[in-house]
């Protein structure tokens, strides 16, 4: 009698959420190069912003970073632009920042901030779900949280990854306005039903353990003290 076994093959990928999706998984991996098609054919920045003043929702992220209550904290901020986020803390906390933009990675590194790290990542990535240590981060600034999201798997495996990131009591901050944004300039063009609401955001955010808590157009997404 022959010896049976079977071949290692990864299970099939099971979502934990539904809010309509049609592209469960895109079927390659994420790299930071994922939407270079769509930044050369769009006429306005896309990736980088780091030659731009912070968008209308980053702004209203960083007058919300002036008062808080930061001090001594370790944050990640997803999408670097002109490293607004890393200069209004400077002194304050420690920052950490991924980009896909070779333009604002190098910018970042050019203004020698003491206590301010870059990374050239896609966070969708498996790379960046691996780069972190777990439970390293107090906040999470992330203005545009599914714009980018190629499919449902990989906009997983970025929330998955926060939910480790974030140390218990920590949180994850995005606004309206980005929540409302995805890609859409006939190259790699997202699901309009990324295009996030209150609604949507409560499923996904419930799917791994997020309380949901709105401050006006501000939406902080917290991890429990205590599991």
């Amino acid at each position: 009698m022959n010896p049976t076994f079977s071949a290692s093959v990864a299970p099939a990928f099971q979502p934990r959420f539904d809010i309509g999706a049609d592209r469960i998984d895109c079927g390659r991996e994420p790299h930071v190069d994922t939407h270079q098609g769509a930044d050369e054919r769009a006429s306005w920045p896309l990736l980088d912003y780091s030659n731009c003043e912070p968008t209308e929702d980053q702004a209203a992220i960083n007058r919300w970073l002036r008062s808080a209550a930061l001090d001594g904290l370790d944050v990640l901020h997803v999408g670097t632009g002109n490293s607004s986020v890393a200069r209004l803390l400077d002194g304050r906390a420690r920052v950490v920042s991924v980009t896909v933009a070779r333009g604002e990675f190098e910018h970042a590194q050019s203004l020698g901030l003491r206590d301010y790290r870059v990374h050239l990542l896609n966070k969708h990535s498996r790379d960046f779900a691996d780069r972190f240590a777990a439970a390293g981060f107090d906040c999470v600034l992330d203005n545009n949280l599914a714009s980018f999201a190629c499919c449902q798997r990989h906009l997983e495996r970025y929330f998955d990854a926060l939910a480790r990131l974030l140390k218990p009591g920590g949180f994850v901050l995005t606004h309206w306005l980005g929540m409302q944004w995805t890609l859409d300039v006939g190259v790699d063009d997202v699901e309009t039903v990324w295009r996030l609401d209150a609604a949507k955001l409560e499923a996904i955010a419930a799917a791994f353990g997020f309380q949901v808590e709105r401050e006006g157009e501000l939406f902080f997404l917290r991890r429990p003290a205590r599991t």
